[in-house]
């Protein structure tokens, strides 16, 4: 089974070169813009004023996680017809989307601490946008930032395949409703709306490092676990 898992995984690995060209497209653009940048700057033709600030470049990788998340859904007829389990494709897509958050999760800190922290220094002034940083991830240190930016990206990307994968069926278009619901109901509510913000707190800033890893990984598992029921229908 592990194995099996596993060459659905390293398939869907493949098999997402949409999501890689999208997302290098996207870093790239603001790489050279950066490097425009930098050369207006030295040669004195623009003065990036003090205070101007930017996106992480790290940032930028979470298209990866969405697009790649959105796009593993569209190889189940691929793989059932090259001899995949129906089993093995739903434990694979998990640990595609696990691999993908890790190696963004840790992408995104090496250049926090690298490519982020030298274009401060030289341009600017009034640091990047970073989802570690303002998330207060950081604050916990480089470890627990990765666990935590990890398990909420592997939430997120749960979220958006199985989200996805029920595109086909009427209840996707039930679930889009009910997002589009809650959205539109519980924000004006301030009953409502405070269960929005304890949910939020609870994936994102809960003040325990650990019950935001756990709430995150454990409902990874719950929403992943709905696209079982779901290829189980499956037409091939």
């Amino acid at each position: 089974m592990l194995n099996k898992t596993l060459v659905v995984a390293k398939t869907n690995l493949r098999n997402i070169k949409t999501a890689y060209t999208i997302t290098a497209v996207t870093m790239g653009c603001f790489l050279l813009m950066d490097i425009v940048m930098l050369v207006l700057d030295a040669t004195g033709i623009f003065s990036n004023p003090e205070g101007n600030s930017t996106v992480s470049m790290g940032n930028f990788l979470y298209l990866l996680v969405i697009l790649s998340s959105a796009h593993t859904t569209l190889n189940f007829r691929k793989m059932m017809n090259l001899g995949a389990k129906r089993t093995s494709f739903f434990f694979g897509c998990f640990a595609n989307n696990a691999i993908i958050a890790a190696a963004v999760s840790l992408v995104c800190i090496v250049l926090y601490y690298t490519y982020d922290r030298y274009m401060i220094s030289v341009m600017y002034k009034g640091g990047t946008l970073d989802v570690i940083y303002w998330f207060g991830w950081i604050n916990n240190g480089v470890i627990v930032a990765f666990l935590q930016q990890f398990a909420f990206l592997l939430l997120f990307a749960t979220f958006v395949h199985t989200l996805v994968a029920a595109q086909d069926k009427w209840y996707g278009w039930v679930a889009d409703v009910m997002i589009i619901a809650i959205i539109s109901v519980f924000t004006p509510i301030a009953p409502l709306r405070a269960s929005l913000v304890w949910f939020f707190n609870l994936i994102i800033f809960s003040s325990s490092a650990f019950v935001q890893i756990a709430a995150c990984l454990v409902l990874a598992a719950a929403i992943h676990s709905l696209n079982k029921l779901m290829l189980a229908r499956k037409a091939i």
